[in-house]
Order: C-alpha cells, then structure tokens, then sequence
C-alpha cells in the first residue's frame, strides 16, 4: 500500500494506570480485590444535554440499549466515592506530580490551573454517568524514525469500572477498578504509516515506564488508535493492548474504509434508493425447513432493492459487509443474527424456502432478502438497524467507535463520542500550579529508559548476558531487582532467564499476573534453589504460587507445586530400578538416550538435568 497516496492520518492514545498508595478521589486502596464482594448496587442511566444543550451521540446510543447495571463493591476497594453517594476527595497529589511528569517528558506545555472535567460515559463504566478527567500537558512531541509526532493532550483521568459479565439486558462491573489513576497520552494525526504507529505507541509506553511510578501487568495499559484515509472518516480503534497487532489493525482499517468508499460510488451509480424495514411475517414458509435456527421459530423479512451481491464482498481480509452489518445490528438490538440470500444457502439447507420467499416478496434479480428469527418487537428493531446500517453505505464510511479483535481485525461499538460530552467538575476546585512546584517536578525528571539502556547495557555486559536480555530487563523495570539479586551474590545468567523468559511464558501463557512479584520471591526462589529445596524446573511452579498468594510461605508454595526436589540417594533409586525395568535396551544404538528419556519423564521438576545426565551416564559406564 502507498500509505501518502491514500491520504492516511492516524493518531494513538494511550490510557496507562498509575501506581499510587490510594485511588484519584478517595482513600481506598489502589487495587483489584482478592476479596468477594460485599455489596451490589443496582443502577440504569441516562443521557442528560451538555454545556451546549446537546446530547453526545454516544450517549444516545447507550440509551436506545436500554441496559440496568449492577456493581459489586468490595471491602477495601471501595466506598461512597465509588457508588456516587458522596463527593470526590482531594485528587490524588502523587498522581498529578506522575502525570505533570509524562507531561514534561513528552515535551508539553504545562498549564498554570489544573480544572478537572466530566466526561459523560454512560455504558455503565462509571456509576455517575461521567469520568473525571484534567488536563495537565499540551502541544507536546516526540521524535521516531518516520518523524516527529505531536503530542495533543495528556489528562489525569479514572479508571473505569472492569467489566466481569453480562446476561440479557444487564451487565456486570466491577468497582474495584473505578477511580484507578489514569494517564492518557493523545497525539496528533501526524503518523503516516502502520509501523510508524506500533513505534509510536512503543515509545510512549517506554516514557510512562520511564518514571517508574506506573502498574505493570495485564490489562493495566491500552493503546487506542484513530485512523483514515482520504474519502473515509475518523474511526477510533478502542483495547488493543499487543503492540504487535497494531500494524494489522490500521492495514484492516484502511482496507475496511477503501471498501466502504468503493461500495458508496457502486451504489451511487446503481441509483440505490432509501432503504425502508417494511418486515413481513414469513414463518409459514421456514417451519418445515431442516434448519434448526429457522424449525419452530417466528422468521421475519425484509427486502432491499439493488443490494444483491454487495453483502458477501469482503471489506476486509476476515470481514463481509454481511458481517458487518450483523455486527451494527447486533449491538444495537442484541440479535444474534441474521440471514441473506447472498450467502451460501446450503450451508442452512434453506435453498428452496429462500426461492419461494423471493418469489412472495416478489424480489427482482438485483435485490437482498434478509430474514431474522425471534420476537417480534427485537426481530423488528434489529431490521430498522439492519436497513439504519444499509442506507449508510451511500455516504462512505461513518464516524465510529469499534472494538480491537485478537484477529487484528475490528468491530462496531458506538458511535463516535461528540465534544458535547465535556462539562466542569463543580466539586473539585481548580488547582494552581505554582512556578516553584514544576522547578521542582522537572529538576528531577527521570531518565528515558532508551537513554538509561545506553548506559546500563555496558554495566551489564560484565555478567556476560545477551543484549536480547538486557533491553527485556530494562524494558520491564526488572533492572533494579535484577541488580539486588546480583548484589546478594545470585546467579546473574539464572537470575536474568526467571527476570525474563520465565516471568515472560508466566504472564503470557498462564495469564499470571506477575506485578505480585517482589524482591523478596525471587530472593526465596534463588535460595531454595542453592540449597537443593527445589531445582530449575520448578522454579515457574513456585512462583506462580507466590504470585497467587504473595503472602504464601515458601516450603507451603513448594508442596502446593508438588515438585520437591529429590535427595541425590532418591535420585540413583529411580535410576536404578529404570534401569532394571529397561535390560533390553543395553546394547541398542540409541539405548542410552532411550532410558534417560524415561528417567526425566519420571524426574522432571524434581531434578537438575544436568545431573540426571551425570548420573545416568555413570550408571551406563558400569554395565559396559
């Protein structure tokens, strides 16, 4: 692609959690509970017009969802902050001077006041209807290998509620995360190409890492993206939280709207008309259908004149317009889907039903049957959002939210927020910032990590550990743990393998979360393995227990592991009887290998392999 020809614009915002004693607003502990929750509170909310006398687009769309929220509250997470029965606090000063922080190291223009906002949210992340948020850096940039990026904004804002489920017509959230420390880091649409992006949001999660006063761990930073192309529109790409996806996910947007254009001008010289739901009650010629989705059910229709074949056309390498289109109606309704006669019918077994519903509805050749299962109000509303979504094809592509998919591709949320939403927080006084106060900040602003990398890999070298290991430890703000480890007299090569690979396959395929881990684990760790208690191999168990439970004694976390490591005379014992078990295999080329294979499948965890090697190659020198 020539991303300059097709006029590509994208901008990324990060929302990075900070790592303060208390929440922005209260004194509740900064946290995700290991408690149960101790209360529910049950809410709806709604829309109300802004400053302007507008009602944000965003909002409306939640309303028309018509969801009840229940929060559960927990012990020591939680308070009347949280369930909006009282007025925020004073906002959390070791916040404001993190955030005034990334503000300065992203060369931003610091305001004299600090005025918090409310921003209406009402999908049921904030109990209020609204986030807090503050302005504390402007018209900022950083450089990258493409060129410098602008830097728009960077707020203090809260955290929203975690979402844990949601059944027909209510959804479940957690209030152990609202009120979190929140910075965000906007930029200008200054970034020309999909990689580009990737650096950027890169370099900005290096700066946040940078201060050293920020959460690590799944889930406690997410990247969002704006992109589009000329012709197209804004779209905002909201969780994607692996940096490697974003290249795919701004390559599938662009491809997303080139299609959507190209569908537009199809359309436009088709003559395509205004869409109407006209549905019909069509359950007569399903109900002896051998589709189970139809079999039994009340089946609608509706007709759209000139469609035909548009709905099958892939907008992007995973997505149909089919899909897309289900996608908007799903959201919108709660439908599950819905059928079409530009999709392969035999897969439903409804070929000769789709032929007869055409013919009732007396559909030309160029025109799209759609039917729909379920009651008639929802069937309905999901048909007005069906032809909603149609009768938008002719103007291109529509300003909206979607959701990052693992696939790297998106999907519809909502439309895009309006800058009707803002409003004064009338509760929380305006904060000056006084000339002394900012000396202070930036006379000890941190060094980059990219610049402390330089510095540190020299240092490091002397413990003969590869580069690739150094920038991880670096990276991860493992560096002065590392160091401790070292100053105790650890192992570096061990101590660096459990600060990255190990802690690394932890987090990435177990899904623990390693923030838990402190000094005083992996100091336990390195001497249980000194002293024999446990070997390598089961040092990953071990501290997954630690990080389950920090509190966890050491010889319990190895018990609960079951991979005590075994005495040498233990050792020999297995050896031996394996050998005993195996005579047939002395004498085969391969009979060595053979039997240590079955010696470490028996031993695993529970030995070093290096001296199961030693031992058993001892036992083979005597037979021979």
């Amino acid at each position: 692609m020539d991303f300059s020809k097709l006029g590509l614009k994208c901008g990324i915002e990060i929302h990075q959690q900070l790592d303060t004693d208390h929440k922005l607003f209260c004194g509740c502990r900064n946290s995700l509970s290991d408690q149960e929750f101790s209360v529910t509170i049950n809410r709806k909310l709604r829309p109300v017009a802004g400053e302007m006398g507008d009602i944000d687009p965003a909002a409306l769309h939640e309303k028309m969802r018509n969801l009840s929220f229940v929060y559960n509250a927990y012990p020591m997470e939680t308070c009347l902050v949280e369930s909006d029965s009282e007025p925020p606090h004073e906002l959390n000063r070791d916040a404001l001077e993190t955030s005034l922080t990334i503000g300065m190291l992203t060369n931003c223009m610091i305001p004299d006041e600090i005025h918090v906002m409310r921003k209406t949210v009402i999908d049921g992340s904030n109990t209020s209807g609204f986030q807090r948020t503050a302005i504390v850096g402007l018209d900022g940039k950083i450089k990258t290998t493409f060129g410098d990026v602008g830097i728009t904004n960077v707020c203090l804002e809260e955290e929203a509620c975690q979402i844990l489920g949601s059944e027909e017509g209510r959804i479940f959230y957690g209030l152990d995360r609202l009120g979190i420390p929140l910075v965000e880091i906007g930029t200008a649409p200054d970034i020309r190409d999909p990689e580009q992006a990737r650096e950027v949001a890169e370099k900005l999660g290096m700066i946040v890492r940078s201060t050293e006063r920020v959460k690590r761990g799944l889930g406690t930073i997410r990247q969002d993206i704006n992109v589009s192309i000329r012709g197209g529109a804004r779209i905002e790409i909201k969780g994607s939280q692996d940096l490697r996806l974003i290249p795919k996910l701004v390559e599938n947007e662009i491809s997303r709207q080139e299609s959507l254009i190209k569908i537009a001008e199809e359309l436009k010289k088709k003559v395509f008309g205004k869409a109407v739901p006209q549905m019909v009650h069509v359950s007569h010629i399903f109900k002896n259908a051998q589709c189970n989705i139809t079999k039994n059910s009340n089946t609608y229709a509706i007709l759209i004149p000139c469609l035909r074949g548009f709905l099958k056309r892939n907008i992007t390498p995973t997505r149909t317009l089919g899909n897309e289109i289900a996608n908007y109606a799903r959201v919108k309704t709660g439908i599950k889907g819905f059928i079409h006669n530009d999709e392969d019918l035999s897969k439903y077994r409804l070929i000769d039903e789709f032929n007869n519903l055409e013919i009732q509805m007396e559909a030309k050749a160029n025109d799209t049957v759609i039917i729909a299962v379920g009651e008639k109000n929802l069937v309905q509303s999901a048909m007005n959002a069906i032809t909603e979504r149609v009768n938008m094809l002719t103007g291109g592509v529509p300003e909206e939210t979607r959701k990052a998919l693992d696939s790297g591709d998106t999907e519809y949320m909502r439309p895009l927020p309006g800058a009707s939403r803002l409003y004064p927080e009338t509760d929380i006084p305006p904060i000056s910032l006084g000339r002394e106060y900012l000396k202070k900040i930036r006379s000890g602003l941190p060094e980059l990590i990219e610049v402390r990398k330089k510095k540190e890999t020299k240092e490091m070298k002397k413990h003969d550990i590869s580069d690739e290991m150094i920038a991880q430890i670096v990276n991860s703000g493992k560096k002065k743990i590392f160091d401790e480890l070292v100053r105790m007299g650890f192992d570096p090569s061990i101590a660096s393998t459990i600060l990255t690979s190990t802690l690394r396959s932890l987090e990435r395929k177990e899904g623990v979360d390693i923030s838990r881990l402190e000094l005083a684990h992996f100091e336990r760790v390195l001497e249980a393995l000194e002293n024999g208690k446990i070997t390598k191999e089961a040092i990953p168990g071990v501290l997954k227990m630690f990080a389950e439970n920090p509190k966890e004694e050491l010889d319990k976390a190895i018990k609960k592991t079951g991979v005590k490591s075994l005495a040498d005379k233990e050792l020999v014992e297995i050896i031996k009887k394996t050998f005993e078990e195996n005579k047939n295999l002395f004498g085969e080329p391969r009979g060595e290998k053979v039997i240590l294979g079955l010696v470490m499948q028996k031993v695993r965890g529970k030995a070093d392999a290096k001296k199961v090697i030693q031992l058993v190659g001892e036992e083979f020198s005597k037979m021979k």
